[in-house]
C-alpha cells in the first residue's frame, strides 16, 4: 500500500513543478467543441458525415468517449460484446476531421464509471481483483456505478496499453480520461485503500494517468473536474461536485490538465470556473441539453475569458442525444459555439 503521507509529498512536487506539454492550445485559440459518445463503426460513419455541417458553424474540436467499444489488440478480451470501432474506421474518421481543421480526441472513462445498471464493463468483468469493492453489490444492485481501484497492481499497465491504442487509431495529440462521478474511493471493501484519504487517492489515479500521456506519450490530458470541486462549498450537487472527500486533490493534480467542469443547470454564477482558473488550470465549461442553461454557463465564461486566456473555449455535450439529433442545427450547439470567436 502506498503510504499516504510519502505520496501526498510527491504529489506537492510534481503539482509544484510540473512541465507544460509541447501541443498545448495557443493563448488566443478557442476551442469551440462537441463531445459525443460513440460506440460503433456505424456511429462513427454518421458523425463523419455530420463533419461538414459541423466545421461550418465552427467546430474545431471532437473529443469521441470510446471507452471498451474498441477492438482492441493488446488486450481483446477488453472489448465490449456487441458493436465496436475497428481501428480502420477510426482512421477514416480521423483523417476526414482532420481535413476540415477538426482535432480529434478520444476518451476513456477512468477510475469511476466501471458499470452501468446490471452490467459491469470489460475491465472489472474480466479483471475483477481490480475492483474497488470487490464481491460487494451483486448484479450492481443500490449502487450507481463501480470504480476500479487506484492502487491495484497490474492495472496501470493494462490501462496504458488501451490508451496507447485509441490515441494511435485516431491519430491524437490529446487524451480524455474521464474521471467524474467517482463515487467508490478510499472504500472500506477495499483491502488496499480503505483508511486512505480519498484525495490522495483520487490524485494518485490522475497522475498516474498523466505520467503516461503526457510525460510518456507528450500529449494533452483532459478530465472532467467534479471530483476536484467541494459541495460544501460550491453549492452545486452530488453530481457536479464532491461529497467524499476527493476535492482537496484539486492541489495535488498537474496543473497542465484541461479542466472539463461540466454544469447543466442555469445559474447566474459559476464558481467553479474562476477558481479553477485562479488554481492554474486550463478550463473549458461544458454544457448539455438545456438551451437555457447552455446559454447561462456560455455568457458566464464568455466574461471570465475577457480576463484569463487559460478558459480556452465552450464544450458541448450530448450525451443521450448523440444518436437522436443532427448536431451542426441542434440549438445547444448552433447557437452557443458561434459566440466563441
Amino acid at each position: 500500500m502506498v503510504g499516504a503521507g510519502l505520496f501526498l509529498a510527491g504529489l506537492l512536487v510534481l503539482a509544484m513543478g510540473c512541465r507544460t506539454p509541447s501541443r498545448v492550445p495557443r493563448a488566443k485559440e478557442v476551442w469551440r467543441g462537441v463531445h459525443v459518445p460513440v460506440f460503433s463503426d456505424s456511429q462513427l460513419a454518421r458523425l463523419q458525415s455530420e463533419l461538414p455541417g459541423l466545421a461550418v458553424i465552427g467546430v474545431n474540436v471532437l473529443v469521441v468517449q470510446v471507452d471498451y467499444h474498441f477492438d482492441f489488440r493488446s488486450h481483446p478480451e477488453l472489448r465490449a460484446k456487441g458493436e465496436f470501432i475497428t481501428r480502420d474506421q477510426a482512421r477514416a474518421f480521423a483523417a476526414a476531421a482532420r481535413k476540415l481543421g477538426i482535432r480529434v480526441i478520444p476518451e476513456l472513462d477512468c477510475l469511476g464509471h466501471q458499470s452501468l445498471a446490471g452490467t459491469t464493463w470489460p475491465l472489472l468483468a474480466k479483471y475483477p481483483q481490480f475492483d474497488e469493492t470487490l464481491g460487494q453489490f451483486p448484479g450492481n444492485k443500490g449502487i450507481y456505478c463501480r470504480s476500479w481501484c487506484p492502487q491495484s497492481p497490474g492495472l496501470n499497465q493494462i490501462v496504458d496499453a488501451l490508451i496507447d491504442e485509441l490515441v494511435d487509431a485516431f491519430w491524437a495529440d490529446a487524451f480524455h480520461v474521464g474521471m467524474d462521478e467517482v463515487f467508490f474511493i478510499a472504500n472500506e471493501h477495499c483491502p488496499r485503500c480503505h483508511g486512505e484519504d480519498p484525495a490522495i487517492l483520487f490524485a494518485k489515479a490522475v497522475s498516474d494517468l498523466h505520467h503516461h500521456i503526457v510525460d510518456e506519450r507528450q500529449l494533452t490530458m483532459l478530465m472532467w473536474g467534479d471530483r476536484l470541486l467541494d459541495a460544501k462549498t460550491m453549492g452545486y450537487g452530488r453530481w457536479e461536485s464532491a461529497e467524499n472527500g476527493t476535492a482537496p486533490a484539486v492541489d495535488l493534480i498537474p496543473k497542465d490538465i484541461i479542466i472539463c467542469d461540466w454544469h447543466y443547470v442555469a445559474q447566474t454564477n459559476y464558481p467553479s470556473i474562476p477558481i479553477l482558473l485562479k488554481k492554474g488550470f486550463r478550463v473549458w465549461p461544458s454544457g448539455f441539453k438545456s438551451l437555457e442553461a447552455a446559454k447561462a454557463l456560455s455568457q458566464f465564461s464568455l466574461e471570465q475569458r475577457q480576463d484569463n486566456p487559460r478558459l480556452i473555449g465552450y464544450l458541448c455535450t450530448t450525451w443521450s442525444k448523440s444518436q437522436t439529433v443532427d448536431f451542426a442545427t441542434w440549438p445547444p450547439i448552433a447557437e452557443i459555439l458561434p459566440k466563441w470567436k
